[in-house]
């Protein structure tokens, strides 16, 4: 009778189970640089906490500092800028000629600079990332992903194809407890507050 007991208990010991390497496994679908800090927080917490994380972004931008160095970075821009039309408009024959003289060019080109800040490109634009990412899906290995962070309304896209793909894919703007659980690992502390300006 004890034995039964024991075996149908519903505590700590039940459930336990050996910890998934590189699980959980987490994409954070940051396009831009908005709420940032937060997302870096959140993947060093995984990384942390014995799981695997990828930030997918499009900012062109350098590799955060903060960012944990087992954070794995998938940057779109380049992609980006040689879809279609973008091909067309980030490659000024002025600023080509510039560079075939040697001479210092930066910034974007002025078509390309006037076309993505528009309003109709803001628009759709995340659907054309998700364009991009279809391409490079072996970087992010979808079957293993269990959970995504959202950050802004451009994520949307990105998370809702991923959890077409695989529907077992949480999405969430944190990082809920039970992706913990169903790792086999603990609940890592949680994040430290941003400390007020």
């Amino acid at each position: 009778m004890a034995d039964t007991q024991r075996s149908t208990a519903s505590g700590p010991e039940a459930v336990a189970r050996p910890p998934v390497p590189g699980r959980p496994r987490v994409v954070a679908a940051a396009i831009e640089r908005t709420r940032r800090r937060g997302v870096v927080r959140k993947l060093n917490r995984v990384v942390e906490g014995g799981g695997s994380a990828v930030l997918v972004t499009a900012d062109g931008g350098e590799r955060d500092p903060e960012l944990h160095p087992a954070v794995q970075v998938l940057d779109l821009t380049a992609g980006e800028r040689g879809l279609g039309l973008n091909a067309v408009l980030t490659r000024d024959p002025v600023r080509l000629l510039k560079r075939a003289r040697g001479q210092q060019v930066s910034g974007a080109a002025p078509a390309w600079a006037a076309v993505s800040r528009s309003k109709p490109y803001r628009m759709i634009r995340p659907w054309l990332l998700w364009r991009v990412l279809r391409h490079r899906l072996e970087l992010l290995r979808v079957g293993d992903v269990d959970h995504v962070i959202i950050v802004h309304q451009n994520s949307w896209p990105i998370a809702w194809q991923l959890h077409r793909r695989n529907p077992a894919i949480s999405i969430a703007y944190e990082l809920p407890d039970a992706i913990w659980a169903g790792a086999g690992r603990p609940v890592p502390p949680p994040e430290a507050p941003d400390e007020p300006a």
